[in-house]
C-alpha cells in the first residue's frame, strides 16, 4: 500500500495544482466575471463641433462637417475615427431659446459636449444687438449684475465660426462669480459677442455687435 500511495501521490499533486490554477483564472475578474470587462466597450467619444456655432430664432441645427472618435477599452480594439454624426445622436438644441447652449452627442452609450449660441432673431434685426466698439486685445468689464456664473462666447460674422479668445486655449470664457472680464480678439473686424449669466434658476443672455477696429 505504501508504494501504491507513493504512486497516486505525484497524480493527486498535480490535479490539485490544476484545480488551484483554475480556481485562481476563475476568480480573475478581468477574464471570466460576466461584463467586468469588454474590449469593444466605449470608454469615451471626442468629438470635433461643426464649423456653425452661431445661429439665429428658427434655424436648424447643422452638424453637416461635425464628427466624433469612438475610443474602445481593449488595447487591441481600434478607435473610430471620423464618424459620421446622426440627428438622432444629438441633443440640447432649441431653436427657439435665445443664448449658449449645450449640445450633447452620444455614441454607444458614451457623450461629449459642445457649445452654441442662439440669437432670438433674424439676422436682419440687426438692432436687437448691442453696439461695442474695441481695439484689438483691448480688454473689456461687463457687469455681473446676478453675480452668478457666465459664459462668453465671440463669432466672426462671416463665418460664424467662434473666436477662442486668447490665453485660455479653448472655447469661450468662463466666470463662476464676478464680472465678465474678456479681452477682444487680435483682429479687426466685426463680431458679433453672446453672453450668457446663470444664477440658479436664473438666466438670461446679452448680444453684442463687437466692431474691433
Amino acid at each position: 500500500m505504501k508504494k501504491a500511495g507513493r504512486r497516486f501521490f505525484p497524480v493527486i499533486c498535480a490535479l490539485c495544482l490544476t484545480g488551484l490554477l483554475a480556481g485562481a483564472s476563475c476568480s480573475n475578474p478581468i477574464y471570466n466575471t460576466p461584463g467586468a470587462f469588454d474590449p469593444d466597450e466605449a470608454t469615451a467619444i471626442t468629438v470635433t463641433p461643426p464649423t456653425k456655432r452661431l445661429y439665429y430664432w428658427g434655424e436648424n441645427l447643422d452638424m453637416a462637417d461635425a464628427s466624433a472618435n469612438i475610443h474602445y477599452r481593449g488595447p487591441g480594439v481600434d478607435s473610430k475615427l471620423n464618424q459620421k454624426i446622426k440627428d438622432s445622436q444629438v441633443s440640447g438644441f432649441d431653436s427657439r431659446k435665445g443664448g449658449i447652449q449645450t449640445i450633447a452627442v452620444t455614441l454607444e452609450g458614451r457623450s461629449d459636449y459642445f457649445d452654441i449660441a442662439l440669437l432670438p432673431f433674424s439676422p436682419a434685426d440687426d438692432d436687437k444687438t448691442i453696439p461695442m466698439s474695441l481695439s484689438p486685445n483691448e480688454e473689456k468689464i461687463i457687469q455681473n449684475s446676478l453675480g452668478g456664473a457666465w459664459k462668453v462666447y465671440i463669432f466672426e460674422s462671416a463665418s460664424r465660426a467662434v473666436v477662442r479668445p486668447s490665453g485660455n486655449g479653448k472655447d469661450g470664457t468662463y466666470g463662476s462669480k464676478g464680472d465678465v472680464v474678456f479681452n477682444a480678439p487680435a483682429v479687426a473686424s466685426g463680431y458679433i459677442m453672446a453672453i450668457s449669466f446663470t444664477n440658479g434658476d436664473t438666466s438670461y443672455p446679452l448680444f453684442y455687435r463687437l466692431t474691433v477696429q
